[in-house]
């Protein structure tokens, strides 16, 4: 009977060891098989594509005000498209427009304006230039672009050819918009040189 009772006690406290042992077990094992639910929403949080406008200033190299050689600044905005492989490249189609007229000088021009009596500029006319370009976009760092293309540029007096070279500094914002600062560098082949930067707002999807 002594020895049943003991019997009894012993396969008490076993049990009771055991039903500790797998409740303390229990909460680290769910914690072994939990989702990485923050991974899966970094990846679907990536998007692909970006539809961006900005307000810009344009300066432009070598132009003529008053039929004297100067740099101009004129008001500009952008209107771009942007298609990201990966996290780290890109391509876009981005488009700058310049909201005035102007003149820059130019050797083999297609008109000639006096500045004084003794000397002369040539001058190219430009009317709201429309620059197209096509870019190749890489991130070093998340919120660093550096761009570089050609394309180009479209006016109602001439076209010519461009050269772009630039970056831009994207910052996320909540439900996929983004704010970004630009600036880039065109070279209008047989032509003249431009700097533009500005400030704009993209959307995400």
């Amino acid at each position: 009977m002594v020895n049943l009772k003991k019997l009894g006690v012993t396969m008490v406290i076993l049990f009771s060891c055991n039903f500790v042992q797998a409740q303390t077990d229990e909460p680290h094992d769910q914690e072994k098989h939990v989702p990485d639910t923050n991974h899966a929403e970094s990846h679907d949080a990536h998007k692909k594509h970006v539809i961006s406008a900005s307000i810009n200033h344009t300066v432009i190299f070598g132009g003529v005000k008053d039929g004297d050689p100067t740099s101009i600044t004129l008001p500009s905005f952008g209107l771009n498209y942007t298609y990201f492989f990966n996290h780290k490249w890109a391509i876009g189609l981005h488009n700058d427009i310049i909201l005035e007229d102007f003149f820059v000088k130019e050797s083999s021009s297609f008109e000639t304006r006096s500045t004084s009596d003794d000397e002369q500029v040539a001058v190219i006319e430009r009317g709201t230039p429309i620059a197209a370009c096509i870019v190749g976009i890489y991130k070093p760092i998340p919120n660093l672009g550096l761009m570089a293309g050609f394309g180009r540029e479209f006016s109602s007096h001439e076209d010519y050819s461009v050269i772009r070279f630039g970056l831009e500094a994207p910052f996320h914002l909540p439900k996929n918009w983004e704010v970004f600062g630009i600036v880039s560098y065109d070279i209008m082949i047989d032509a003249y040189e431009s700097l533009t930067y500005g400030i704009g707002i993209g959307k995400m999807f």
